[in-house]
C-alpha cells in the first residue's frame, strides 16, 4: 500500500517517461503495463494485449499522457513522507546536490523493491535502455548532471553509498548499500537515527586505562594526538597499532577513545547479510564512514584487522613481499584524505606496505603485558565472569603463562559455562596455552624455592653484586654471563636480581627464538631487546649457547646472521640482560666484551649443602654429604618433592636419593681425583 507521497513520486516516474518516449517506443508498451498494475489514482485498462511488443497506439499513448498531467495537478505535491525525510536528511548530511541526492532517492526507493523497482526492471531489462538513459529518463536531469554524478570521482560512489550492479540487472542497475537501505528505513527518524543504525558504538572494553601503562610514553602519546585530532578536526590522522593476536590491541583502542571522549566505530566488519566482507566491500564500508562521521564531532573509525588490504604472497613460501589487489594509489589517498581520525589493526606489521606506513601518523606495539598487568586482567575477567578465583591463582596463571590476555577471558568463561571453579579455570587455560604454542609447552609454575645467595656457590660474591646492581640502576649495569652445570642456580640468580632492582622479568629461551624460516630467528631476536626496552625489563635469555655459538663452527649463513644479531643486540642494549648457559666454551669469542661480568656457579659445597639439607628437610643433615660433591640446589629441590610424594622421611633414605641423583649426572663416572671443597 503506498502512501500518498509515494502516489506521487511514482505518477512523477510514469509522467517523465511518458514525456520522453514515443507511442512506437518499446518504452510505452512497458510503462502502459507497469501503470495498469499501480494505484495512481486513475482507472487505465487499454487492453495492451493486443497491441504488438514494440509501441502502442498514438492515441492511447496521449490518453495515458493526458491522464498522468491530470492527477499531477489535482494532487499536487504532497508533504515528503518519513523515507524522503530521511533521505533528504542523509543526502543534505552528505552535502550531496541536487542530481546526487535524486539518484540515491531513486536508487533507494527502487532497492526497496515494489513498483519503483518494477519499473527499472521494466526499463533496464525489457527495454534494454542502459543505467544512464534509464536515470536520464527517471529523474529529468541533463546528461552532463547525470554523467557527473555516477563518475568515479562522485560524491555517491566515492563515498560507498552506492554502488554498479554486476551481473543481470534486478532493478536500476544502480545499488545502495544494503546496511544503508535499511539504516534509512523507517521506523529511523532523521540523521541520529540513520547514524545509529549504520554504525553501532563498540561495545565497552573489559579492560581500564590503566591496565595499558606497560606500553608507557607510547600509550600516552597516542592519546595526545588522537585528542588534538579530535578537538581540531584534523584530516590524514592514522595510528597503527601492532602485535600478536589476543594482546588487547582492539580493547586498547576502546579504552583510547572513551579516554580521549570519543565515540569509536568499527567499520568493515560484516557485510551487508552478516557475511564475511569482501576486501571492496571493507573499504567501501570504509569510505562511507569517513563521509558520515566526518561533520559528527568527535568520532573515532576503527578498521581491525587491516592486512585484509593486502592479499596474497609474492616471493614463494619462505617470504617476500606482499602482493596487492587493487589499487595503491587509492589506498594511499585514502590515508592521506581520510576526515575522521582512523585507528587501524594488525597482527604482523611486516604484512604492510612501505608506502602505507609511511602515511600513518604513529605506530604503537603492544606485547604481551608483564605479570602484574596479567594478574589484574586474570582477577577482572574472574569477576566479570562472577568465577571465583583467589588473588593468589591469578598470580600463578599470570606467572606460568605468558599467553595474550584474550586468553584468559576465553578459559575463564568456559569455565564459567561448566559452572566450575579455580581447577576448571587452570584446565581450560592450560589447554589453550599448549593449543596457542603447538601443543609442546606445557604450563610451568614459578620456581618456589626462590633464591638465597648464600645457597648458590659462584666464584664471585652475589651479594655484593646485587647491592652493586641495586645501587648503579638499570641504565649503568650492562649484561651478564651465568655459567654452569644444570641447578646451580643461574636462572633463579637472574630473576632474584631484576626482583632486587624492581624491573620486571623478559625471559626468553632458545626455543622461544628460534624460527623455521629465515630471517624469523632474527626478527625474533630483535623484538625481544626492542620489547625490554620498551617495557624497561631485565633480559633473560636462557639456553643462549644455542643463540651464541661460535661462528667459526658454522655451516648455514643463518647460523652466522643469527649470532650476529645477538652480538648487536648485546652491543646496543641500554638496560642489564643476562644469558645463561652450560656450555659456556662454546659461546663465540665475541661475546666476551659484550657482557660486564661473567659469573660461574658451581656444585655445592659442603656448608651449602648441609644448609640446603636443614632447608628442605627440615632436619640436621647426617653423615654422608661429604661424598656428594656434585649436588645443586635443584637436586635437593627434586629430591624433596620426590621424598614428599613416596613418603620418605628417615635421612639414611634421602641421602640414598641424593647419592642417586649425583649418579645420575653425565659427569658422575668421569672425574678422577678429589675436589677441593671451597
Amino acid at each position: 500500500m503506498t502512501n500518498k507521497y509515494e502516489q506521487f513520486y511514482l505518477t512523477t516516474l510514469a509522467h517523465r517517461l511518458a514525456s520522453k518516449f514515443s507511442a512506437r517506443s518499446v518504452v510505452a508498451t512497458e510503462l502502459s503495463n507497469w501503470t495498469e498494475d499501480q494505484d495512481l489514482g486513475f482507472d487505465w485498462d487499454p487492453d495492451i494485449d493486443r497491441f504488438k511488443k514494440k509501441g502502442i497506439p498514438s492515441e492511447v499513448w496521449a490518453e495515458l499522457h493526458q491522464k498522468l498531467s491530470q492527477q499531477q495537478d489535482v494532487t499536487g505535491q504532497p508533504k515528503a513522507d518519513l523515507l524522503a525525510q530521511n533521505i533528504h536528511a542523509l543526502a543534505s548530511h552528505m552535502d550531496l546536490n541536487m542530481p546526487e541526492a535524486s539518484i540515491l532517492e531513486l536508487a533507494i526507493r527502487a532497492a526497496r523493491g515494489g513498483p519503483v523497482r518494477t519499473l527499472c526492471n521494466s526499463l533496464t531489462d525489457d527495454a534494454r535502455l542502459s543505467i544512464e538513459e534509464t536515470v536520464l529518463a527517471l529523474t529529468a536531469l541533463e546528461p552532463a548532471q547525470v554523467r557527473q554524478a555516477l563518475s568515479h570521482s562522485g560524491k555517491l560512489l566515492m563515498s560507498g553509498l552506492v554502488q554498479f550492479e554486476r551481473g543481470n540487472f534486478t532493478g536500476l542497475g544502480i545499488v545502495p548499500l544494503n546496511r544503508v537501505v535499511e539504516a534509512i528505513d523507517p521506523p529511523s527518524r532523521g540523521l541520529g537515527d540513520i547514524l545509529d543504525r549504520l554504525f553501532d558504538p563498540v561495545s565497552a572494553s573489559a579492560v581500564s586505562w590503566h591496565d595499558f601503562e606497560h606500553l608507557g610514553a607510547g600509550r600516552d602519546f597516542a592519546f595526545r594526538l588522537l585528542k588534538g585530532a579530535v578537538a581540531r578536526s584534523e584530516h590524514g590522522v592514522n595510528i597503527l597499532l601492532h602485535g600478536a593476536p589476543g594482546t588487547g590491541k582492539t580493547e586498547f583502542c576502546k579504552v583510547l577513545a572513551d579516554q580521549v571522549g570519543a565515540s569509536l566505530h568499527a567499520v568493515g566488519e560484516v557485510d551487508d547479510d552478516g557475511d564475511e566482507p569482501s576486501r571492496f566491500e571493507r573499504l567501501q564500508q570504509l569510505r562511507l564512514g569517513q563521509r558520515l562521521l566526518a561533520h559528527q564531532g568527535k568520532s573515532i573509525i576503527l578498521f581491525d584487522e587491516m592486512e585484509d588490504l593486502f592479499t596474497g604472497m609474492d616471493g614463494g613460501l619462505f617470504g617476500g613481499a606482499l602482493r596487492r589487489t587493487g589499487s595503491k594509489v587509492h589506498i594511499n589517498r585514502l590515508l592521506e584524505n581520510n576526515q575522521v581520525p582512523t585507528l587501524w589493526t594488525t597482527n604482523n606489521i611486516g604484512d604492510c606496505d612501505p608506502a602505507f606506513l609511511r602515511r600513518i601518523s604513529f605506530t604503537l606495539e603492544l606485547r604481551t603485558p608483564p605479570v602484574s598487568v596479567r594478574s589484574q586482567i586474570w582477577s577482572k575477567r574472574a569477576e566479570h565472569h562472577q568465577v571465583p578465583l583467589p588473588q593468589h591463582l591469578c598470580l600463578e596463571l599470570a606467572q606460568s603463562m605468558d599467553d595474550a590476555p584474550a586468553l584468559a577471558d576465553s578459559a575463564i568463561r568456559a569455565a564459567q559455562i561448566t559452572g566450575g571453579g579455580a581447577q576448571d579455570v587452570k584446565l581450560a587455560a592450560g589447554a589453550l596455552s599448549r593449543a596457542i604454542r603447538g601443543g609442546h609447552t606445557p604450563i610451568t609454575a614459578k620456581n618456589s624455592t626462590g633464591f638465597e645467595p648464600d645457597l648458590a656457590n659462584a666464584d664471585h660474591d652475589l651479594a655484593m653484586i646485587t647491592e652493586r646492581f641495586v645501587a648503579c640502576g638499570p641504565a649503568n649495569t650492562g649484561g651478564l654471563c651465568l655459567s654452569g652445570p644444570p641447578g646451580t642456580g643461574k636462572s633463579a640468580f637472574a630473576h632474584y636480581l631484576a626482583e632486587s632492582m624492581q624491573m620486571p622479568v623478559l625471559e626468553r629461551r632458545a626455543s622461544d627464538l628460534l624460527d623455521r624460516y629465515v630471517g624469523g630467528s632474527e626478527r625474533n631476536i630483535a623484538d625481544a631487546f626492542a620489547e625490554a626496552r620498551d617495557t624497561t625489563a631485565f633480559l633473560v635469555f636462557d639456553e643462549a649457547d644455542s643463540l651464541l655459538g661460535a661462528r667459526d663452527g658454522a655451516t648455514h649463513r643463518w647460523e652466522i646472521s643469527q649470532v650476529n644479531e645477538m652480538l648487536t643486540g648485546m652491543e646496543s642494549h641500554p638496560l642489564p640482560f643476562a644469558c645463561t648457559t652450560n656450555l659456556i666454551d662454546q659461546l663465540d669469542p665475541a661475546t666476551a666484551r659484550r657482557f660486564s661480568l661473567k659469573i660461574s656457579f658451581l656444585p655445592l659445597n659442603l656448608q651449602q649443602r648441609a644448609a640446603c639439607f636443614r632447608r628442605f628437610f627440615k632436619t640436621e643433615p647426617p653423615q654422608g654429604l661429604e661424598g656428594l660433591d656434585q649436588l645443586t640446589p635443584g637436586d635437593f629441590a627434586v629430591v624433596a618433592k620426590r621424598s614428599n610424594f613416596l613418603g620418605i622421611t628417615e635421612t639414611d633414605a634421602i641421602i640414598a636419593e641424593l647419592h642417586r641423583e649425583q649418579e645420575a649426572k653425565p659427569n658422575a663416572r668421569s672425574r678422577v681425583g678429589f675436589r677441593a671443597e671451597r
